[in-house]
């Protein structure tokens, strides 16, 4: 699964994800911290998220489906190793997550919808070697009007003469690659994986796993602390050994730092979707996010969100940051259909 950068509104804010510092030392010492996690509140949220956010593409939902796979499968590798050691095969599809993450696989564009509890945008991604840009083209499923294309497209001159922030982003994705890559890698040790059948989606059989917090897991960051409260069920390739769908709910309470930096609440969901795509293979391809909790002991905290993205393509692998900027200048017009994607 791969790191969604490009969108986040074109900055990266700092999040909470990956203090190691003793939280109330942290709130004598770091007030100005206090205060940014106050201001970012839904960033705070959503770096949680990322602890299952394993670099996957969008697609339509999947109705579920109960099936036994066919006999010339039943007996495959992956089926038999999902019957036989759970662990190992989540490990094996993580591994293949981690293998083309940021920075290890090749650059694609895409069109993501973002839904969230106050925002509804469409946006063109471009992602390069260099890093992501991403150009506005819709907002509530509606093109972009005259005055507000052109307003976008004045963001993206300023950026192109703007090499300080190109690099000030840059250092902020590698930042939270590496925090991503971190959490990802807990996976298979945060989680006791139990073999559930078999379950139907467009491109075949998949095999189902529940999943429950491995008691024995002392999680090492504040963003890894999710993983002891959240169960649900994982969703494998066994073709490709990649992982197909995550669904996880809370169950109980998830404090950080004793609950003084926030607690999140029993009855929060997410849900993680990756497709085959013909032209840049295993994508992200949906994501819901939602919940709700504290922080700073006081502040009530709401995040919903919807992400959806389709019509991956490729982009040419020497493409630097400027060309990306300049392809989403020219780009053709984006056409009411596409825009109001789900």
């Amino acid at each position: 699964m791969h790191l969604r950068i490009a969108d986040r509104s074109e900055t990266a804010p700092t999040s909470a994800a990956g203090l190691r510092s003793n939280p109330r030392q942290l709130l004598v010492t770091r007030p100005r911290f206090c205060a940014r996690l106050v201001a970012r509140r839904s960033r705070f949220s959503l770096s949680l998220a990322w602890a299952l956010y394993l670099s996957l593409t969008f697609g339509s939902l999947w109705a579920r489906g109960q099936s036994e796979p066919p006999a010339d499968t039943r007996n495959s590798a992956a089926w038999n190793l999902a019957k036989s050691d759970p662990h190992a095969l989540v490990q094996a599809a993580i591994d293949n997550e981690l293998k083309s993450s940021y920075g290890h696989r090749l650059p694609a564009r895409y069109l993501l919808r973002k839904k969230t509890r106050n925002t509804d945008t469409t946006k063109e991604i471009v992602e390069t070697s260099q890093g992501g840009v991403a150009r506005l083209v819709a907002i509530h499923n509606q093109p972009l009007n005259a005055m507000q294309t052109q307003t976008e497209l004045q963001r993206l001159h300023e950026l192109a003469s703007d090499p300080e922030t190109q690099q000030h982003r840059r250092r902020n994705e590698e930042r939270d690659a590496a925090r991503l890559t971190a959490v990802m890698r807990l996976l298979p040790e945060a989680f006791i994986n139990q073999f559930e059948g078999a379950t139907q989606t467009p491109s075949g059989l998949a095999i189902r796993m529940t999943f429950t917090p491995n008691p024995h897991f002392s999680p090492p960051t504040l963003e890894s602390r999710i993983l002891t409260g959240i169960r649900g069920e994982i969703w494998i390739d066994p073709t490709n050994l990649r992982v197909v769908r995550i669904e996880g709910h809370l169950f109980r309470n998830v404090e950080y730092g004793w609950g003084i930096l926030g607690t999140l609440y029993p009855g929060g969901t997410v849900s993680i979707e990756q497709v085959k795509t013909p032209e840049c293979g295993w994508q992200l391809s949906h994501l819901s996010l939602n919940m709700t909790g504290k922080e700073l002991m006081l502040r009530s905290l709401r995040v919903a969100v919807e992400e959806a993205a389709s019509d991956y393509d490729s982009v040419p692998a020497g493409w630097k940051y400027t060309d990306a900027i300049d392809w989403l200048l020219h780009m053709p017009e984006i056409s009411t259909t596409q825009a109001s994607q789900p």
